[in-house]
């Protein structure tokens, strides 16, 4: 196990803890201890200590065939796993497209040919969503029923391009508005209106994260004095905490786990990388537990949204980079099974507690992808399925209705957030 780095600490609160967080996170660290132990026996994937913190309808088209699968649902862990590779599904390659409701229990999407499909809850029922399209990079808002492909923002009556910006974020719980990052601004877009409210509240922004309550923003950047750390500040940027700093170390990816917790990845200069969560301890003070240690490069951090446990990320990707070869996917600190594991491959969202879909590049990063499912339990070996859903997209992403959002972080008592 790595030694771990410790970062400046720093709160806005002395003396003994006023905030019910510290019964949160111990629960939380005795499942990811009690769940690793009972699986491996190592405790070489989460450390009890911390390392940072501081205080319109579809014709009947022609069609074309590619290769997919459905994906059971879970039932119940065995340890052999399965792999699924089989019938056909057909997308449409013309006619109109609709960008429809959500089906329930949500559904895989994939990028073919710059059309965006719908694969529908039984995966062999697709339509198209939208066409028109140019990037990979697809996003989902927190309803499912807006989606950002590249710089562009659709809904089902609206459809408006972006320039200027290097990373977005969907604010919550509604997605009602887009945050757009620039390294001098950080602003909210109204999609109903266009209407911008800047809430810039540092000197330079290189990414965020809006609660899915919509209550905080989580920053990396440089304040107006020169620090540099993750930043917690009100939906409407005011009250800006420094959460997490380190001279020695690059912070990235901030996301919120199932808890309502802020989550990042600090890749150190001496060659080590964490992914950490932020919590507040009994004598008041923030900290960071280490969930993850690695030797090599990681990024892309996926909580499941139902369990705090459940963690899928890249290792060997590089951030901002669609397909890294040689990159994988990982959960909870173990490869997925073969044959992901013989594969570049990058994880592109949740449909479950435990479903992640996995994008895989058999023959490299300049080949189009296969989008699998993996459904796995908590223990190596545990898997319930591996199945590949379509063959020969050039992106996917995870679309899911309204669920429920995780609190706010309980030391975000700290600064009052405004009305979302």
């Amino acid at each position: 196990m790595f030694r771990a780095r410790r970062l400046v600490a720093m709160s806005r609160q002395e003396g003994p803890a006023r905030y019910p967080s510290i019964v949160r996170r111990l629960a939380a660290a005795i499942a990811y201890a009690f769940v690793l132990a009972a699986c491996t026996g190592d405790a070489a994937l989460v450390s009890s200590t911390s390392t940072t913190a501081v205080p319109e309808a579809t014709t009947a088209p022609e069609t074309t065939t590619v290769t997919a699968t459905t994906a059971p649902s879970p039932t119940s862990s065995v340890v052999d796993s399965t792999t699924t590779s089989e019938p056909l599904v057909q997308l449409p390659v013309d006619g109109d497209c609709l960008l429809d409701g959500v089906p329930e229990g949500g559904e895989a999407t994939v990028l073919v040919d710059g059309r965006l499909y719908g694969l529908g809850a039984d995966g062999v029922s697709p339509r198209c969503l939208a066409d028109g399209l140019s990037s990979s990079d697809i996003e989902w808002g927190p309803l499912g029923d807006r989606v950002r492909v590249g710089d562009e923002i659709l809904t089902a009556s609206t459809r408006f391009g972006m320039t200027g910006v290097s990373r977005y974020a969907w604010t919550g719980p509604t997605g009602s508005r887009i945050v757009a990052v620039a390294t001098d601004r950080l602003w909210k877009v109204a999609l109903d209106d266009r209407i911008e409210t800047d809430i810039t509240f540092l000197a330079e922004n290189f990414d965020a994260a809006y609660h899915p309550a919509g209550t905080h923003l989580l920053a990396i950047g440089i304040d107006f004095e020169g620090q540099y750390g993750l930043w917690l500040a009100t939906n409407q940027g005011a009250d800006p905490l420094l959460l997490a700093s380190d001279d020695g170390a690059t912070i990235a990816d901030p996301a919120w786990n199932w808890l309502g917790e802020p989550l990042f990845i600090a890749e150190h200069f001496d060659g080590r990388w964490h992914a950490h969560s932020v919590f507040m301890t009994e004598e008041g003070w923030l900290d960071a537990l280490i969930i993850v240690e690695s030797e090599a490069p990681i990024d892309r951090l996926l909580p499941s949204r139902y369990d705090p446990i459940m963690l899928g990320y890249r290792t060997d990707g590089h951030e901002g980079v669609h397909c890294v070869d040689g990159s994988r996917t990982t959960v909870n600190g173990i490869d997925v099974p073969e044959p992901l594991s013989e594969w570049t491959s990058t994880p592109v969202g949740w449909l479950s507690a435990e479903r992640l879909l996995v994008l895989a590049f058999p023959d490299g990063c300049d080949s189009p992808a296969d989008l699998w499912s993996f459904s796995a339990g908590y223990c190596p070996g545990s898997v319930y399925d591996v199945s590949l859903l379509i063959k020969g997209v050039d992106g996917a992403a995870a679309r899911e209705a309204a669920h429920p959002a995780p609190p706010p972080p309980d030391f975000a008592t700290v600064i009052q957030p405004a009305p979302a």
